[in-house]
């Protein structure tokens, strides 16, 4: 599934809710293993920011909404394109990544 169109019902474009509640983004990726969700909200000017979601915390999906069963905390941040290259450059502060 190259594309991400769709995988088990859930669908590029549909809304992502933690189980608080919460809704987290809209579904940009599906792939068999995991989602990638774009994160609504954050401050402006900030680097956008998605979620590497597993499949196996989706419980359920309706009228294009998914449910998890976990909270945004449980999930990895997974930084923007240029975020994720300074970083593995080692050009954010003093990090460095080996």
């Amino acid at each position: 599934m190259a594309d991400g169109s769709t995988e088990g019902g859930v669908a590029v474009g549909a809304t992502v809710v933690a189980l608080n509640g919460d809704t987290l983004g809209t579904i940009h990726t599906v792939q068999p293993h995991f989602l990638m969700v774009a994160a609504t909200g954050g401050q402006p000017g900030a680097s956008p920011i998605d979620y590497e979601v597993p499949m196996h915390a989706v419980v359920g999906v309706e009228g294009g909404r998914v449910q998890l069963s976990v909270n945004r905390e449980a999930l990895n941040e997974v930084m923007g394109e240029e975020q994720t290259a300074a970083h593995r450059l080692g050009e954010e502060g003093t990090e460095t990544v080996f």
